[in-house]
């Protein structure tokens, strides 16, 4: 069994890691679980528990899903949360323009998954960067304020060029990703 998730790989530029050390840095108090720079991706389907057999099958269908799809461009340009205001459980980031090229690729990538057996998530798929999981808040009010600090304005562009079938294998000192294989999107001849 291997724990898989399909994501697109983020680098992270100057912005962003200036924007991740700063949330560290003025988060130092709190329980926060950061995302190493280098694990840095957007997920599209988070497939879990997996058995070996059926990889060769899931990523043919991926493949065929993945590859007429154009490549596109993804603007992170705008800092929230999940769960609720006075419950917060994870920092991210993603765009404020929602993509038509990223909701058609998330959308073959869900499909493709469906039809293999990985049925789609009830909720809706909103593209983003988890910066840090919350484990606990003992200054909710400045953690808050904080937050609404945070400008709203461009961190990094990303063009978006391949899909991953990625391996996690947690360990204590934080998740190991493993690309087990890369797809490639319809880039336009130059």
């Amino acid at each position: 069994m291997k724990r898989l998730f399909v994501a697109i790989h983020i680098k992270p530029d100057p912005g962003l890691l200036s924007l991740l050390g700063r949330l560290q840095r003025e988060l130092s108090y709190e329980r926060i679980s950061w995302a190493k720079p280098e694990n840095l991706h957007l997920t599209l389907k988070f497939l879990g528990e997996t058995h070996s057999a059926a990889i060769p099958g899931l990523v043919e269908v991926l493949r065929k899903a993945v590859e007429p799809t154009a490549g596109f461009t993804i603007n992170f340009d705008k800092t929230g949360l999940f769960g609720s205001r006075y419950d917060p459980r994870v920092i991210w980031l993603g765009s404020q323009d929602r993509s038509e090229a990223m909701d058609k690729l998330a959308n073959s990538v869900l499909d493709a998954c469906a039809r293999v057996g990985f049925e789609r998530d009830r909720q809706n798929f909103v593209p983003h960067l988890t910066l840090g999981r919350i484990k606990g808040l003992t200054d909710k009010a400045r953690f808050q304020q904080l937050m609404q600090q945070l400008p709203q304005q461009r961190i990094q562009i990303v063009p978006v060029h391949s899909v991953i079938l990625f391996e996690s294998i947690l360990r204590k000192e934080g998740p190991l990703y493993i690309p087990l294989h890369s797809f490639s999107l319809n880039l336009p001849t130059v």
